[in-house]
């Protein structure tokens, strides 16, 4: 079982709301060190690894999550802040602009 720090998003929108493409994990939250597609990381999570992210101390555990659209995507747990919520970290850098 291995523990993973989500430090980036990768996001599109779809027809009902946007939602989690891909993520980036490493230990510096200014790079990523690797980058896992949402299908990846549900392997991972069902295999029993757990992803997160951490903000000033806050840390959210990630969720499986299907967007209302039908897509497979990723949630973050709620919880005291939203400045760890998937949705308020910073874009993947590697992502073609």
């Amino acid at each position: 079982m291995s523990t993973y720090r989500v430090v980036c998003t990768e996001q599109t929108n779809c027809s009902q709301s946007g939602h989690i493409v891909g993520v980036g994990t490493g230990v510096n939250a200014d790079k990523a060190n690797a980058s896992w597609t949402v299908q990846e990381v549900w392997t991972a999570i069902g295999q029993g690894d757990r992803f997160y992210t951490e903000v000033d101390g806050f840390e959210a555990d990630v969720q499986i999550y299907r967007c209302p659209c039908g897509h497979g995507s990723l949630k973050s747990d709620p919880d005291a802040t939203t400045a760890n919520n998937l949705d308020s970290l910073r874009l993947c850098r590697w992502k073609a602009a």
